[in-house]
């Protein structure tokens, strides 16, 4: 009887007859792990697609990014993956198996970077407009097999800065390239005295002439925030009709905590503002503040000489209470308590009705610092009730405190916790920064454009 030929005898057989060869087996790919970072250089609100590739199908790897002079010391982040069937890893696709975060996110190791406790404590020279000078790094097996830098940059190319002085304004002007005339945003930080460089750079590498405008906090101007004249925001203003290259019909002003309070109360008395975005604002007039977060009973602002009606503080036992433990506290159950005298609320309200241009309000649902996202859902009520022509926004973020800032900065030193609770979570943090700042760009856009 003649064999029977089956299986791969009988596909050979078939091949010769045919005068075929059998297909080749594929050969493996080679393992030679390796970073995939499409450039070196990004603008600092941009996505950045971080991964790797070489790898074998299903091998586990690590990728790290470090920013060794992080303010107060070095940060790192990090992420485990497994390579896909084609041997690589893309963060923005792939959730990681462990690491700094937990769901797919291109920007997920930038904005989950922690103090690494590895590092020794840096002197920490980094601050805004200087660019985030960040390491890659990919693991395979417990080693680094590539390390590459990435820098992040707030001032995009051909953006200039200049220094402005004068008796009435002390600014700092970022300007886009081209000769304009652009756009202006007047730029008014918070608490932290001086300027608001962050927002001001990124501002400036999206299109816009940015004036970061110091009301207190450096030579020459009050050393705390008692009385600081309310004027400083109009000579800005002043200063910019004859500034070459800017467009004084074309005026915002963007404030964030304190800063919003000036923002909003400034905006009342300036008709010529087309538009104001708030970062945790409020809808009063509130007690001045030293930068240690200590207050007395006089008025963060005046006008005239004079000092601005204010929401006089009334502490709570809940809030001496909590002094009783060790830090951090929550500053927000002050204003909370004043805030029930509804009488002395509506004094020392904002009067917001008179601003003429649109309103963007944008808060933390967490704000552990002060009632930002009611504050901002009075002043919306308050132009509703006055029939307010121009738009009027807020947009609370659930999962963020107090500090809200441009997208893809690093959010757990965040909700650390100092001597003040800020609230807010890293997630909740990020996902405010990304959705915030894509509203901020969309209603300027609109209004200034």
């Amino acid at each position: 009887m003649p064999p029977v030929w089956t299986g791969p005898r009988l596909l050979l057989i078939g091949a010769a007859l045919c005068g075929c060869a059998p297909p080749p087996r594929p050969a493996p790919a080679a393992h030679a792990p390796r970073l995939v970072v499409p450039a070196d250089t990004a603008l600092v609100d941009a996505r950045v697609r971080v991964g790797a590739e070489g790898l074998r199908p299903g091998e586990a790897a690590a990728l790290v990014v470090r920013w060794p002079d992080a303010p107060g010391g070095a940060l790192r982040s990090i992420a485990w993956f497994r390579a896909d069937v084609h041997g690589r890893i893309d963060a923005s696709v792939q959730a990681p198996d462990s690491g700094s975060y937990a769901e797919s996110d291109a920007m997920g190791l930038f904005w989950s970077m922690e103090r690494d406790s590895g590092a020794a404590r840096s002197p920490s020279p980094w601050a805004p407009p200087a660019p985030l000078a960040h390491d890659v790094e990919l693991r395979v097996d417990g080693r680094v097999v590539e390390r590459r830098p990435l820098v992040r940059a707030l001032l995009a190319p051909g953006v200039r800065r200049e220094e402005v002085r004068s008796d009435a304004l002390t600014g700092r002007l970022y300007l886009p390239p081209g000769r304009g005339p652009h756009p202006l945003v007047v730029v008014l930080g918070g608490s932290e005295g001086g300027f608001d460089d962050l927002r001001a750079s990124a501002l400036a590498s999206r299109g816009y002439a940015a004036l970061a405008v110091a009301y207190f906090g450096l030579p020459g101007l009050p050393g705390e925030l008692f009385a600081v004249p309310v004027e400083r925001v109009e000579a800005a203003l002043e200063w910019a009709r004859t500034r070459p290259g800017l467009d004084a019909g074309r005026v915002a002003l963007l404030g964030t905590s304190k800063g919003a309070e000036l923002a909003l109360l400034a905006a009342t008395r300036l008709p010529r503002v087309r538009a104001v975005v708030a970062y945790a604002p409020t809808d009063a007039v509130q007690q001045g503040v030293t930068r240690e977060g200590r207050s007395r009973p006089e008025s963060s602002w005046s006008l005239g000489g004079e000092p601005v009606p204010f929401l006089l503080q009334r502490p709570s036992a809940e809030w001496e209470a909590q002094f009783r433990r060790a830090p951090p506290y929550t500053l927000r159950t002050l204003y909370e308590a004043s805030r029930a005298d509804t009488a002395a609320l509506a004094g020392a309200a904002i009067p917001v009705e008179r601003i003429r241009g649109a309103v963007l309000l944008l808060s933390g649902a967490d704000d552990q610092m002060i009632p930002a996202a009611e504050g901002a859902e009075s002043v919306v009520r308050r132009l509703r009730a006055h029939r307010h022509p121009r738009r009027a926004e807020h947009h609370s973020f659930p999962g963020a405190g107090h500090s809200i800032l441009v997208p893809y900065l690093p959010t757990p030193p965040r909700t650390a916790g100092g001597f003040w609770r800020a609230g807010g979570t890293p997630a909740g943090y990020a996902r405010a920064d990304r959705e915030s700042w894509a509203a901020v760009l969309a209603f300027l856009g609109r209004e200034l454009r």
